[in-house]
């Protein structure tokens, strides 16, 4: 990105995705993944939220991003950062160096052929049994694509969790999991309704609202498994 564009986009996470404290407590989840770990790269480490728990954590980390603006911010708390580019960097290390990574609402950002690449690249500098995390917004729930994912002018590609998890396994990973988080929230999931509620009814009539009030709860657990779900995921796997 151009310093207009950057600094443009660090306007835009710290508006749409949260202040330093919201994105920690979010992403502290994925902390005991990474217990006892030693240099850690954190792909895209943005404003350092990440790499800071690490450090408060005790376990040695290292950012890299694009962004200017960001890096700038991440060195003015403190945290190891290089700007570059992700692939670029890996690619410079000796292999089976590293001992985890982690990428967080980085990879919608990358063209497909770059993911792949970058896969095969982490695979190859990770330590057997070194664990990498990947965290993305989950396209499978339409309230996440649909404002989420649509929301951000430089996303690129909408991973379903079971393509990431493809591409890990394919990549050479092991044990690869997904793990939902964030659910949506319950103001806007469909309500069910309660049959017991009701009364006051004969009895056909009663029969008859108890199957219109299946039929509606059923519906609404369709529709809450699409349109309101998890609306982050991170696909974990291990060297």
């Amino acid at each position: 990105m151009s310093d207009r564009l950057d600094a443009l986009y660090r306007g835009f996470e710290d508006r749409f995705r949260g202040s330093i404290d919201e994105v920690r407590a979010k992403q502290r989840v994925h902390l005991p993944i990474f217990a006892g770990a030693s240099d850690v790269v954190d792909i895209g480490c943005g404003r350092g939220e990440f790499l800071s728990l690490l450090k408060d954590a005790r376990v040695s980390a290292r950012g890299v991003d694009t962004n200017r603006e960001m890096i700038a911010e991440a060195r003015t708390r403190g945290l190891d950062v290089v700007e570059g580019d992700a692939l670029d960097y890996l690619a410079s290390l000796p292999d089976a160096s590293i001992g985890g990574a982690i990428a967080s609402q980085v990879i919608e950002h990358l063209e497909p052929p770059y993911v792949v690449k970058l896969l095969a690249v982490a695979f190859n500098k990770l330590r057997p049994g070194a664990p990498i995390v990947l965290e993305t917004i989950n396209p499978a729930c339409w309230l996440a694509f649909f404002s989420s994912y649509l929301r951000d002018f430089t996303h690129v590609w909408p991973v379903h969790p079971e393509t990431l998890q493809y591409l890990l396994q394919a990549a050479g990973f092991n044990r690869v999991e997904i793990r939902y988080t964030a659910q949506a929230p319950d103001s806007v999931r469909m309500r069910g309704v309660d049959p017991a509620s009701l009364t006051g009814v004969d009895a056909a009539t009663a029969r008859a609202l108890k199957t219109l009030a299946d039929a509606c709860n059923a519906n609404a657990s369709i529709l809450n498994s699409l349109l309101f779900t998890y609306m982050d995921y991170s696909a974990v796997g291990y060297r």
